[in-house]
């Protein structure tokens, strides 16, 4: 299949959309669609819910109703932008004739802006578009102690030597790094290793956690990865020598 091609990257990692949309018809549709093109789909209908899924996990795409039960999709673009994340953005209305809207949408940063109902061959054709296009900024790179990530790249260093670590290990290694020295739950672990339609049982996370422990001390890395008990874990430069 040409488009599930086209669709991945990274080697066999599957690309990640959030759908931010509200009726259960278009979502029904439009996400076995996607999945069959190689895109990893999580379905939220809330501007809530979108700002707690794009907080928490990186994604390569966000399909933006525009006008959700809470509010309007363009106040969550202007905040995602604000904080500097470039993901490639869609947004959809249902308001065909509303041409200050769609320039409105597009002057905030949307990619894209197509009016609802949207065609399935030609969204995925403009998915492919725009994930096409450079990104105006830099790739982002987090770093603690001596271990960096690199976000575009999905590539880790410990000491500036490139380290290959698994998909899901990768994932959990990201939301720690992320919080900088923050506890962060098992939930939200497992929110980063996993999409929404994945499951892990409690004895999975606990041995991805183990790995990336070892693969850590194993590389000397100066953080280690803390259980902080009944709340989660942490990552945190070593101090003499500890795990």
């Amino acid at each position: 299949m040409t488009g599930l091609r086209r669709f991945r990257r990274m080697g066999e990692r599957k690309v990640r959309v959030l759908f931010v949309e509200d009726e259960r018809a278009i979502t029904e549709a439009m996400t076995p669609r996607l999945r069959g093109h190689g895109c990893s789909i999580d379905v939220v209908d809330t501007l809530a819910d979108a700002d707690a899924a794009a907080t928490a996990y990186r994604y390569d795409l966000i399909l933006l109703d525009r006008h959700l039960p809470d509010g309007d999709g363009l106040g969550f673009l202007r905040d995602l932008r604000r904080a500097r994340n470039d993901v490639p953005v869609i947004m959809m209305s249902a308001v065909r004739s509303a041409v200050p809207d769609r320039v409105a949408g597009l002057d905030v940063g949307a990619d894209d802006y197509l009016a609802k109902p949207v065609d399935a061959a030609e969204l995925i054709a403009r998915m492919r578009s725009v994930m096409r296009r450079p990104r105006a900024m830099s790739n982002e790179v987090l770093a603690i102690g001596n271990v960096e990530f690199e976000r575009d790249a999905r590539t880790v260093r410990i000491g500036g030597t490139t380290v290959k670590i698994a998909r899901r290990e990768l994932g959990m290694l990201e939301r720690l790094i992320r919080a900088q020295g923050r506890i962060v739950s098992r939930e939200q672990i497992e929110q980063n290793a996993y999409s929404f339609d994945d499951s892990a049982s409690f004895n999975a996370i606990d041995v991805s956690i183990h790995r990336l422990r070892r693969i850590l001390s194993r590389h000397g890395a100066s953080v280690g990865i803390h259980t902080v008990r009944g709340l989660g874990y942490l990552l945190k430069e070593r101090v003499d020598g500890a795990s």
